[in-house]
């Protein structure tokens, strides 16, 4: 009877553990971000913000079309459970994505390996390269993080071609997988 009484344990103990190990949604600090203010956040994305323990939204934005409404994609966490949005901005509409859970488990481990809760905006790292402003009317690849208490915006302009011309920024090269996989999870639903 021990033995069954210890085996009953050891799954009360796996079924409370589990669910962590598998979506890696144990609480992620965010670094290098600011005390989360609605009033600087889009108000789907604080609506999101409401019901998840994370929302972790990208866009592409065009220098040349500074106030042109770009879409968002959006991924969110809570409490094991992934879920994939686009917000249509022209629509000014928010709708669910379905997306299979291993691409929404995929995009998860990517974000949270690329360090993207960690790392720094790139206007706060020190990065001298004399190539720095030879090109313009590019892109800029924005991230926006948001926690139940903190919340910090990650900008990356032309990445691409910035690692290859000033090469050695290992944000830089983070920022590029999770656009990657951002990518590949909407084209491959």
């Amino acid at each position: 009877m021990a033995g069954k009484q210890k085996k009953v344990n050891w799954l009360i103990i796996l079924l409370l553990f589990i669910p962590g190990m598998l979506f890696g949604q144990e609480a992620i600090p965010v670094q290098y971000g600011t005390v989360y203010d609605p009033a600087l956040v889009s108000p789907f994305l604080h609506r999101l913000q409401q019901t998840n323990a994370y929302v972790i939204s990208f866009r592409t934005r065009f220098t040349n079309k500074a106030n042109e409404a770009t879409d968002y994609f959006i991924l969110t966490a809570n409490g094991g459970k992934l879920s994939a949005y686009t917000y249509l901005a022209n629509a000014s509409k928010l709708q669910e994505l379905d997306l299979p859970s291993a691409s929404l488990e995929l995009g998860w481990k990517t974000f949270v390996q690329n360090g993207l809760f960690e790392i720094r905006d790139e206007k706060e790292i020190p990065n001298f390269c004399p190539e720095k402003y030879h090109i313009y009317n590019s892109y800029t690849y924005e991230f926006i993080i948001l926690s139940k208490g903190k919340m910090k915006r990650l900008s990356y302009y032309s990445p691409e071609y910035y690692d290859n011309a000033c090469y050695g920024m290992e944000e830089r090269k983070k920022i590029i997988n999770s656009v990657s996989v951002v990518n590949y999870m909407v084209n491959n639903k």
